[in-house]
């Protein structure tokens, strides 16, 4: 019987005895985690990417996991105080773990901990235990990892728990939403995913998310092989830069450099990211593009992956929020999902380029992709098949439904209660019933609109001038621009005012080599030295104006397309 076969005869048997589904499951599929042939130096992955369905089978949706925290004091883990750093090291507090609000610095305190849920009990203390996160460490709630002391006595297959507040998902519930609705779409890949109340020295701190860490450990979980390479993007476009140079070893010259724009977490062929990279941004034609695209990339993935962010309104994948697992004796990249709990939006005030593909056009990989009709026309139908198929309004309901009474009774007392300010029955409908229907309404209302560009001021040929970057139109049509100069942010007077502005005209200057617009301030009196003025460009199709684009501009809060500048 293959081992597929004899997995799921034992799962159908064993249904309703999770502890020896969980023991069988860790004998049988830890020796058979290597589905490809190392030894003919075939990669884990070829062609689609599939996921290892069983991994599943716990860690599940269908409860919430009661986990207790306890402190040994004094902790036997030493750090200087988090309210004084020039003071001695002494044994580490829970004060200076949730005071932990720089993910940048050297300050890294750990707790040493005795860990346990219901189904995990060790004596003693077994694991660390620190803060997570980078832009949440701002949140008056935390988020936190534990990290088991033993590599070997894992809980559920797992060692590190990543323990996400999701503070600002004022519904709680959206990367476990996401991922288990990812666990069934073909050619893309899921995190085990868990809701867990946490008791820290029997206090209680409310409801969390554990979200399965991606490193060596899940490569193996999830049938790949663990010396494929496997990145997080950080701060990463698809451009070189400087950080991402290798040595003549092909090893990162600034190690921690790297990492803050692609975060190796598994592998040591550096160099393929760095071709790719390269390759992908210098290609010049459509043709090429096409030629390398489909040379370092699996097309029906990087579709599906880019499908799923316009479905579910996951805007903030540009430079981050997601893996690229580059398989050992592979060229091609995968892109894998990582943290879902921004999307969607309701009433925010968002820049009107979010709103539709324009929201990854500063990527040359997305921006090249997307200046081809074919891509553009088979991007649209994964949309629509995705949203037919698997992300329809009764998957969504049923997901959500049995989430709520699940999380209810944690979100509307005490500790999260205080800091939702009874706005998660309003958040949670809308997800449930609102949410994608706006997103996809959204989407539709951006096609055929000219793409955003960034502003900037400059002194050229001595004169002041106020420049911007092409918009380009993907049906390539005429564009022409409108530019605003006032002294306030809201435009209240208007200093400077020009209207059908393009390459051609007499007012503009354009630079022979990045193909960017300038307009020439020759008088002198318009500005005034040493003050602060703000600017507006906006694109337009020159033979439909109701197809319009701003900036990408986003420095001013609730003011989305300007530019603030001083004159000197």
């Amino acid at each position: 019987m293959k081992t597929k076969q004899f997995m799921e005869f034992f799962v159908l048997k064993l249904s309703n005895s999770s502890f020896l589904l969980l023991t069988l499951y860790v004998i049988i599929f830890s020796g058979c985690t290597k589905s490809y042939n190392d030894i003919n130096k075939e990669p884990s992955i070829s062609g689609e990417i599939k996921d290892n369905p069983m991994w599943y089978s716990t860690g599940t949706a269908n409860d919430v996991l009661e986990t207790r925290v306890d402190i040994p004091v004094p902790n036997d883990y030493y750090c200087r105080p988090y309210d004084d750093l020039n003071a001695s090291p002494r044994p580490c507090t829970l004060a200076d773990i949730e005071g932990d609000k720089d993910p940048y610095d050297d300050y890294e305190p750990e707790l040493h901990i005795h860990f346990e849920t219901d189904e995990y009990m060790r004596n003693g203390t077994n694991a660390s235990f620190e803060q997570k996160g980078k832009s949440t460490r701002a949140a008056k709630q935390s988020s936190f990892r534990i990290k088991l002391d033993t590599k070997t006595d894992l809980y559920n297959g797992e060692r590190t728990f990543q323990l996400n507040k999701h503070f600002y998902d004022d519904t709680r519930v959206k990367n476990m939403f996401s991922f288990e609705l990812f666990q069934s779409i073909p050619n893309f890949t899921s995190l085990r995913t868990r809701f867990v109340h946490l008791l820290i020295d029997g206090n209680n701190y409310g409801l969390f998310t554990h979200v399965e860490k991606c490193d060596k450990l899940y490569l193996k979980n999830h049938g790949f092989s663990d010396e494929d390479n496997l990145y997080k993007a950080q701060d990463y476009a698809f451009i070189m830069v400087d950080k991402l140079k290798l040595n003549d070893k092909g090893k990162p010259i600034d190690p921690d450099g790297f990492d803050s724009i692609l975060e190796i977490k598994n592998g040591k062929d550096t160099q393929k990211v760095i071709d790719m990279t390269t390759s992908i941004e210098n290609a010049q034609t459509d043709d090429e593009f096409e030629v390398l695209f489909n040379k370092y990339f699996n097309r029906e993935n990087y579709i599906t992956w880019f499908a799923i962010n316009i479905i579910l309104a996951n805007k903030d994948t540009v430079t981050q929020n997601f893996f690229l697992l580059n398989p050992k004796y592979s060229d091609k990249f995968y892109f894998l999902p990582w943290d879902y709990d921004g999307i969607g939006y309701e009433d925010a005030v968002v820049p009107k380029w979010t709103k539709g593909v324009a929201n990854w056009w500063m990527s040359p990989l997305h921006q090249k992709f997307l200046k081809i009709k074919k891509n553009r026309d088979d991007l649209n139908a994964m949309v629509r098949y995705l949203r037919d198929n698997y992300i329809t309004d009764d998957k969504v309901h049923e997901l959500l439904d049995k989430y709520k009474p699940l999380v209810e009774p944690y979100v509307t007392s005490l500790p999260d209660s205080r800091y939702l300010y009874g706005r998660w029955q309003a958040a949670y409908q809308f997800l449930r019933d609102g949410f994608i229907s706006k997103n996809l309404q959204d989407y539709e209302s951006q096609k055929g609109h000219p793409m955003p560009f960034w502003q900037f001021s400059e002194y050229l040929d001595g004169v002041f001038a106020l420049g911007w970057e092409k918009s380009v139109d993907l049906e390539k049509d005429a564009i022409i621009y409108t530019l605003d100069v006032s002294d306030n942010v809201d435009f209240n007077t208007t200093i400077i005012h020009e209207e059908n502005l393009d390459e051609n005209n007499s007012k503009i200057t354009v630079d022979k080599y990045t193909g960017s617009l300038a307009y020439k301030i020759t008088d002198s009196t318009l500005l005034e030295k040493g003050k602060t003025y703000y600017m507006r460009v906006v694109s337009y199709e020159k033979n439909n104006l109701t197809h319009y684009q701003i900036a990408f501009d986003n420095e001013i809060e609730n003011h989305p397309g300007i530019l603030r500048f001083k004159y000197e």
